[in-house]
């Protein structure tokens, strides 16, 4: 019998230690003190992302996946090593797996100078998406950062994939400011949010509005349903024509020793 393959739509292949000891994460609570603590570890360990993503990648191919679009780190202490890693990885299983890179800024895009050049240089470099990162959480200037972000997709011809973790009002309020730009940029069906952990934390008429207007400007959906965090509800989502779709996000890796990609 023969079935579609599966589709891996939200990972971190450079992060993995797949094939490796476990790492056991005492670092937190913070979202930063677990970013500063994986990226102190990566180099501290010189962590090879082409040898893990490419482990990684193989077993998602034995259980029955083709394709995956996975985020891929770049900041001011790599740079892009991550990425060619990962590039490395994709050019070695052509024609096996189908592996979509995104750019993704995990240690902020305006919290570090020269982030924004990096990802420039990315997406000139084969990135074939750009990435986000809490636009008010992190880099606390949301307008400004959204709009570098924007203006680098726009630059390149590029889709957006923003990781948003900002709960309740805040995230509904920076979740606005990405699809006025959206809206603005004429990118319907070039962004997806992913995690949008706000949605689950809504009174409906608010979590109605917001709906409305992602399925009117056809933004996806990414949830990997962690079940410490509010998510957006499926049948919400449903009825409202929005597209939400999942993926393992994360697996074996500084933030969690678990995981497993069947």
């Amino acid at each position: 019998m023969l079935l579609p393959a599966l589709i891996e739509g939200h990972t971190h292949l450079d992060k993995t230690t797949w094939g490796s000891a476990w790492y056991v994460n005492k670092v937190g609570p913070s979202l930063t003190d677990r970013i500063d603590n994986e990226r102190d570890w990566r180099a501290a360990t010189a962590h090879d992302a082409a040898s893990h993503s490419h482990a990684l990648a193989l077993a998602f191919l034995r259980a029955g996946t083709t394709r995956i679009r996975t985020h891929v780190d770049v900041d001011t202490d790599a740079g892009l090593k991550h990425l060619e890693g990962v590039h490395a990885t994709r050019q070695a299983l052509a024609g096996r797996v189908e592996i979509q890179t995104v750019a993704f800024p995990q240690s902020g895009l305006l919290a570090r100078a020269g982030t924004a050049e990096l990802l420039d240089q990315a997406l000139a470099g084969g990135a074939d998406v750009l990435g986000g990162l809490d636009p008010s959480a992190i880099d606390r200037d949301p307008v400004k950062s959204l709009d570098v972000l924007f203006g680098l997709a726009d630059k390149h011809g590029k889709p957006v994939d923003i990781h948003l973790h900002e709960p309740g009002e805040l995230g509904a309020f920076t979740l606005e400011l990405i699809l006025d730009r959206v809206q603005a940029l004429d990118m319907k069906g070039k962004v997806v949010i992913s995690h949008a952990f706000c949605l689950g934390a809504l009174e409906a008429p608010r979590l109605q509005g917001l709906l409305r207007r992602l399925a009117l400007l056809d933004v996806a959906l990414l949830t990997t349903a962690p079940a410490s965090r509010p998510v957006p509800a499926v049948r919400a989502c449903r009825e409202a024509a929005v597209t939400l779709f999942g993926g393992n996000d994360g697996i074996r890796d500084t933030w969690t020793p678990y995981g497993s990609p069947d």
